[in-house]
């Protein structure tokens, strides 16, 4: 089982990129990255004053000035054009949709972009859906008693997923793997408990969604 929520996003991105991590805060992924040579360049880009100190004073204490480069940026603006990854983690998914719509133009640039968001998986790849991107891989990261969705995904066309791929993960469903599968059986005993403390008829929304779970265990466990 995957435990650590920075690692794993780290050993999704491809050897020798050029990242940005957008919302970086104290810099542990960049720092990661330089780490493990997984990549010689790394941007770390936040828009608050208070993160970018933090952030310098962690890549000062490892002696990385050379290779993380602290930019003051919301969102995309002034990320610099050979960053090829950009990585969004640990803030929320309309977080995540504004800064893609402020920048929709500037998408194209990367060969993968990492999502994180901490609520709202489901509308995360709804959006992606809606836009025709594709999503490249998916992990699931379970990190001090929770589970995290991380999301690689590029704008190459991609036709709509379908309901079950928008609310449990089109390449989770594929994977077939053990912390996946514990996971749905975790959320179908949460819905369960839900649905009957509600009373929900077969319309409620979490009857819906136990319908799809309940597709996603079948496609798992095949």
């Amino acid at each position: 089982m995957k435990q650590n929520r920075i690692n794993g996003i780290g050993q999704m991105i491809q050897k020798g990129m050029v990242v940005a991590d957008i919302g970086t805060d104290h810099a542990f992924l960049p720092v990661y990255l330089i780490e493990n040579d997984i990549c010689e360049k790394v941007y770390a880009c936040d828009v608050a004053d208070g993160p970018l100190d933090a952030a310098r004073k962690t890549i000062a204490e490892r002696n990385m000035d050379e290779r993380i480069i602290v930019i003051q940026s919301d969102g995309f603006d002034c990320v610099p054009d050979d960053a090829n990854v950009a990585v969004l983690a640990g803030m929320g998914f309309y977080t995540v949709e504004g800064i893609f719509e402020r920048n929709i133009e500037k998408l194209d640039q990367f060969k993968q972009i990492i999502i994180e968001v901490n609520r709202n998986v489901k509308e995360m790849r709804q959006y992606i859906s809606e836009h025709h991107y594709t999503i490249q891989n998916e992990e699931i990261i379970y990190d001090r008693g929770h589970y995290y969705f991380v999301i690689d995904m590029n704008t190459t066309y991609h036709d709509e997923y379908n309901e079950v791929e928008i609310q449990c993960g089109p390449i989770l469903l594929n994977k077939k793997e053990k912390d996946y599968i514990e996971y749905i059986d975790i959320r179908l005993k949460q819905l369960k408990e839900y649905i009957s403390k509600s009373k929900c008829d077969n319309d409620h929304p979490l009857v819906k969604e136990k319908k799809l779970w309940l597709q996603a265990k079948k496609i798992a466990n095949d």
